[in-house]
C-alpha cells in the first residue's frame, strides 16, 4: 500500500505539474463520459415516459380475434359471458366495433371516431370519467342512445364542459340518429397529443355497441374479436386463459384459428427497440471515449519522452521495470478517472437539462456513474498500457545518453 500511495503521489504531482496538457487531455473523456451518462438517463427516462404514456393511452386491455381463413365460427355475446363468468378476477370483455363518422351539435358538424363496445369498454383508457358516468350493462343490453366522450371534446363541440345530458347526433353510412351525453372522459395524456399532432381533428365518441347495430346496422351477435380488460399483472396470463376456453368451446384445437395479445407484448417490443435505439447512442458516445484514449495514449508518449533521463536514473540506481511501468500506468489511470468524474458530473447536469426541458424523468442510476467511472479508469489502463511498457523497458545507458 505504501508503494501504491508514492506511485499515485507521483502521479497527482505530473498531472498537476502540467495542468494545460493534463485539461487537454481530459477533455475527450469527460466528453465521452458525460455523453454516456446523459445517454443512458435520457434512454431511460424515455422508456419509463413511453411506457405510462402507451398504458395511459391504451388502457389494461388485450385481444382475443379470431381468423376467418382458418374456421367459420365467430365469437358471441355467450363468449362473453362465458368469460366473465369464469375469471372474475378481469375487470370486463367487449367487442371493440368503431367506424370513422360525423358528430352534431348547434355549434357544428364534426369527425367522429365512434367506439362501439360494452360497458367494460370504460377500461379502454386510463383516463376516467370526471363528470357523469359511464354507460352500463343495463344501458346496453337495452341500446340505449347513450354517449361518452372527452372533456377536451365537449369543449370543442358544445362550447362548454357541462355536457351532460346535452344531445349530439351521430352520422355513419348515411344515416343519423340522435344520442345523449351520460359521461366525460379526463383528457388525454400528452403521448396522445403527440400522435394526433397534425392529424385532422376526431372527437372520441363512445357509445354501447347495441345501440350501433341497431341504429347504424352493426353485427352485434357474432364477432372477430374481443378485448380483454384486466390489470397489467395478470393480464397477459387472462388473456392466453381466455384464449383457451374460446379454443375448446368452439372446437378450433389444432387449427391455429384464435390469437391472442395483451399491451404487456407491445410494451415489450417497444421496450427493446427503445433498448436498442440507447444502445446505439452508447455505442457512438463510447466510440468518443476511445478517441479520448487515443489522446491519452498519445499524451503519455509524449512524457515518456520527455522523462527519459528521469526514467535512466531511476533505473540506474536500481527502480524495478514494474515500478516504473506502475507509475505510468498509475498517471494514465488517474488522468482518465479525474476526466470521468468531471465527465459524470458534466453528464448529469446534461441529462437533467434535457429531462427537463423534454419532459423526462431524470432516471440516473447509481450502477450507470459507477460503470461510468469504472470504464474510464479502464480506459487509462488499456491506453496507458503501451507508453507505460516502453518507458519500463528503456535501458539505463540508453536513457541517460539522451
Amino acid at each position: 500500500m505504501g508503494k501504491l500511495g508514492e506511485y499515485i503521489k507521483s502521479a497527482i504531482k505530473q498531472i498537476i505539474g502540467n495542468g494545460y496538457r493534463t485539461l487537454m487531455t481530459m477533455l475527450g473523456i469527460v466528453i465521452g463520459i458525460a455523453a454516456v451518462i446523459a445517454v443512458v438517463s435520457l434512454g431511460n427516462g424515455m422508456s419509463s415516459f413511453v411506457q405510462s404514456q402507451i398504458n395511459g393511452i391504451a388502457g389494461n386491455y388485450g385481444m382475443i380475434s379470431i381468423d376467418s381463413t382458418k374456421t367459420s365460427e365467430t365469437l358471441t355475446r355467450d363468449d362473453m359471458e362465458l368469460i366473465e363468468s369464469m375469471m372474475p378476477d378481469i375487470k370486463g370483455v367487449s367487442p371493440n366495433l368503431s367506424a370513422y363518422g360525423k358528430v352534431s351539435t348547434r355549434k357544428g358538424t364534426f369527425n367522429a371516431d365512434i367506439t362501439g363496445g360494452a360497458a367494460a369498454l370504460e377500461y379502454a383508457l386510463s383516463n376516467g370519467i370526471c363528470k357523469g358516468s359511464y354507460f352500463s350493462k343495463q344501458q346496453v343490453e337495452s341500446g340505449q342512445r347513450v354517449c361518452v366522450m372527452l372533456i377536451d371534446d365537449a369543449k370543442k363541440i358544445f362550447g362548454t364542459e357541462d355536457a351532460i345530458g346535452l344531445e349530439v347526433e351521430l352520422t355513419l353510412w348515411g344515416k343519423t340518429a340522435t344520442y345523449t351525453v351520460v359521461g366525460l372522459r379526463e383528457s388525454m395524456n400528452r403521448m396522445y397529443e403527440f400522435l394526433m399532432e397534425g392529424q385532422d381533428y376526431y372527437a372520441t365518441i363512445e357509445v354501447p355497441y347495441t345501440a350501433l347495430g341497431s341504429d347504424f346496422d352493426y353485427q352485434t351477435e357474432n364477432f372477430y374479436s374481443l378485448v380483454v380488460f384486466a390489470d397489467q399483472d395478470i393480464l397477459a396470463d387472462r388473456v392466453e386463459e381466455a384464449k383457451d376456453i374460446l379454443t375448446n368451446v368452439h372446437g378450433l384445437r389444432g387449427t391455429k384459428a384464435l390469437s391472442g395479445y395483451s399491451m404487456a407484448d407491445f410494451s415489450e417490443s417497444l421496450d427493446t427497440i427503445l433498448g436498442y435505439a440507447t444502445k446505439f447512442l452508447l455505442l457512438v458516445s463510447v466510440i468518443s471515449l476511445i478517441v479520448g484514449g487515443i489522446g491519452v495514449m498519445n499524451i503519455m508518449l509524449v512524457s515518456v519522452t520527455e522523462r527519459t533521463r528521469e526514467i535512466g536514473i531511476r533505473k540506474s540506481i536500481g527502480a524495478k521495470t514494474g515500478a516504473i511501468m506502475a507509475q505510468f500506468l498509475a498517471e494514465a489511470a488517474i488522468l482518465t478517472l479525474l476526466g470521468g468524474i468531471v465527465g459524470i458530473i458534466l453528464g448529469i447536469i446534461m441529462a437533467y437539462i434535457i429531462c427537463t426541458l423534454i419532459g423526462f424523468e431524470v432516471i440516473i442510476t447509481p450502477t450507470s456513474v459507477a460503470g461510468a467511472a469504472l470504464f474510464s479508469v479502464l480506459i487509462g489502463l488499456f491506453f496507458g498500457l503501451y507508453p507505460a511498457r516502453k518507458a519500463a523497458k528503456m535501458k539505463p545507458i540508453d536513457a541517460l545518453r539522451l
